[in-house]
């Protein structure tokens, strides 16, 4: 009877010690939820296309208790927030063009980064998007003196 007592108690304490270890998250566990955050909260089905409207880009702020904050390189055309302003002019005429040669039939759209920063319990993980803005109608310009 104590040696039936003895391996209950053990599978008690062993079951009790599984129990308690199950609700800690791990590095790795945050990391994948954080990769799972980036890949499926949207925000890379808003790159590849030309932006032609002045407007909110929806980006997500949280995905499952992942924080996502944004800080634009160019914020004058898609600021922090994600609104977009189509910019006045055409991106090669806001180059310094101190030359004589003229290079015809280049692109008129801005390439904008933002950096992206998903964090999660103290855990980071840093991301770029790339999107492409056109200027507002009426601007283009096929001609650069480089």
């Amino acid at each position: 009877m104590k040696k039936l007592l003895g391996i209950i108690s053990l599978i008690a304490i062993a079951l009790f010690l599984v129990a308690c270890d199950g609700g800690k998250e791990t590095s790795e566990d945050i990391f994948a939820l954080l990769m799972e955050a980036e890949d499926l909260s949207g925000m890379k089905n808003k790159m590849g296309t030309i932006i032609r409207e002045d407007g909110d880009l929806g980006l997500p702020k949280q995905y499952k208790g992942v924080q996502i904050t944004y800080k634009s390189r160019n914020p004058e055309i898609i600021n922090d927030d994600g609104v977009v302003t189509l910019p006045g002019e055409c991106w090669i005429e806001s180059r310094d063009q101190k030359g004589e040669k003229v290079f015809e039939g280049l692109n008129d759209n801005w390439p904008v980064v933002i950096d992206v920063t998903l964090s999660y319990k103290g855990i980071e993980r840093t991301a770029k998007l790339l999107f492409v803005v056109a200027p507002r109608e009426g601007y283009t310009c096929d001609k650069y003196k480089g």
